[in-house]
């Protein structure tokens, strides 16, 4: 039996950020091109579409800055009535109004601070804010190198206030090296105990390839992209399996063999468990 489906949705491809890091950084003109704007409503039905496909399913959005989105608080009131929410943002949004509007019971928060374009101080309250009406979620640091030597301070200010702390690698070229392949074995160490399990240490962390181990992306998970395009995962966002806004949209009928050979984005976690070697030439 299929276990309950996840989604990661590109909800739209606007920042208010220009953080040099971004996988987006260069190519906003060109990414904004691909955004699709509906009402709640209207996005309420595809999603409802869902519920009665597969039942409840959990969907992560991401973007860009998924509260720049139009009327999103309403949106996501909408769509946690039918399936749980996650919501990875930088917090330049309304989040006094999300925190009392938004039910913390079915949504989580995945809270990035951005040092370059955002402020401590104003961040943490935010956080704080969200924390006293329930919304549970930490604190997600990028080990980018122009920012590993302030992980301890940020680490100590967040943690002196209640807020977990954890660190993603960064994937990208800086200074003619590409990371996370760049990272020196001191990095490395400092970096690890942040990151979290060991799997995640191997994917995430060390870039250990996935190509040919059967996987459930496609089949338990998704990725679509603000202008409807599903992919497996995002690796794979050069091969579409068809457009979430199409009624005839479906996922696999079954796991299938990786075709990427690197899962930066934490995506590794849908391999098969039980399947650890190659299953293409």
């Amino acid at each position: 039996m299929r276990e309950k489906i996840s989604f990661v949705w590109d909800i739209h491809y606007s920042c208010n950020f220009r953080c040099p890091f971004c996988w987006f950084n260069g190519k906003w003109a060109e990414m904004e091109k691909l955004n699709r704007y509906m009402p709640p409503e209207e996005l309420e039905e595809h999603w409802r579409r869902i519920y009665n496909l597969y039942g409840e399913s959990h969907i992560m959005i991401t973007g860009g800055e998924p509260g720049l989105y139009p009327e999103f608080i309403g949106l996501i009131e909408r769509l946690s009535s039918m399936h749980t929410v996650k919501i990875t943002s930088q917090l330049s949004g309304d989040m006094y109004s999300f925190a009392r509007r938004v039910d913390p019971e079915r949504v989580v928060l995945d809270m990035n601070f951005h040092p370059m374009e955002s402020k401590l101080e104003p961040f943490i309250r935010k956080v704080l804010v969200l924390k006293k009406h329930g919304f549970s979620g930490g604190v997600c640091y990028l080990a980018y190198p122009p920012q590993m030597d302030k992980i301890e301070y940020y680490r100590e200010k967040f943690e002196e206030n209640g807020i977990g702390f954890a660190l993603a690698a960064f994937w990208g070229s800086y200074d003619g090296r590409e990371y996370p392949m760049a990272y020196t074995d001191r990095e490395r160490e400092m970096i690890a105990p942040y990151i979290g399990d060991s799997d995640r240490i191997k994917y995430h962390l060390e870039g250990k390839k996935t190509r040919g181990k059967l996987c459930r992306a496609g089949y338990c998970y998704a990725s679509i992209k603000a202008d409807g395009t599903v992919t497996r995962c995002g690796p794979l966002s050069d091969k579409p399996m068809g457009n979430f806004f199409e009624s005839d949209f479906r996922l696999l009928e079954s796991p299938e063999p990786c075709v990427a050979e690197l899962c930066p984005c934490d995506e590794y976690v849908w391999l098969v468990e039980s399947d650890k070697g190659s299953v293409l030439s």
